[in-house]
């Protein structure tokens, strides 16, 4: 039971630590006016990835006694992501209620999209009549936590291959030589 309640509340304090590191890069990227620079969209993955191993590292060896089996990693990793969403998707919808302009950005880059693609003037209408209906800050903030969940577990998946560490095979021997020492 002590194992699920630190696995939790570590994950917390994980997601919170990355989530509010997101969201100041977020902050820098408006303030800087590139909030729809596509060149910019892949560094959130890499930051990912930076904050993901650490906290499972810091997780097998400070609440695990230094192992963690594969599941374990990914979990925590998924975990951790979950928070953080969290954190992110709350600052999506502060800023899009702050600045709604964003939305009509996203549809605009999205219209662009769409014409670059091909897409004849009347499909273009169409989808976007349709999509208008999905470009809410709530639903919008769902999609980014969701999105931030995936990503985060696909870079659990790969980052638990090198973190994991199994318990030595001869632990039962090991732990009962500490018993007869302690005697």
């Amino acid at each position: 039971m002590e194992q699920k309640s630190t696995f939790w509340k570590s994950a917390m304090m994980y997601g919170l630590y990355v989530g509010i590191f997101l969201t100041l890069y977020s902050v820098v990227i408006y303030v800087f006016g590139q909030s729809q620079n596509k060149s910019l969209a892949f560094i959130p993955i890499i930051l990912y990835a930076v904050c993901i191993v650490p906290a499972q590292i810091y997780y097998r060896n400070n609440e695990l006694n230094g192992t963690i089996s594969y599941g374990q990693s990914v979990g925590f990793g998924v975990a951790v992501m979950l928070f953080s969403g969290i954190i992110s998707a709350l600052y999506s919808i502060i800023i899009f209620k702050i600045d709604p302009s964003l939305i009509d950005q996203i549809k605009a880059a999205q219209e662009e999209a769409y014409l670059q693609q091909g897409l004849s003037e009347d499909m273009i209408e169409k989808t976007m009549e349709m999509s208008a209906k999905m470009m809410t800050p709530a639903w919008l903030s769902i999609v980014g936590l969701l999105s931030t969940v995936f990503m985060g577990t696909i870079i659990s998946l790969v980052s638990s291959i090198f973190v994991k560490k199994q318990p030595s095979e001869d632990a039962f021997e090991d732990a009962m030589e500490e018993v007869k020492n302690e005697e």
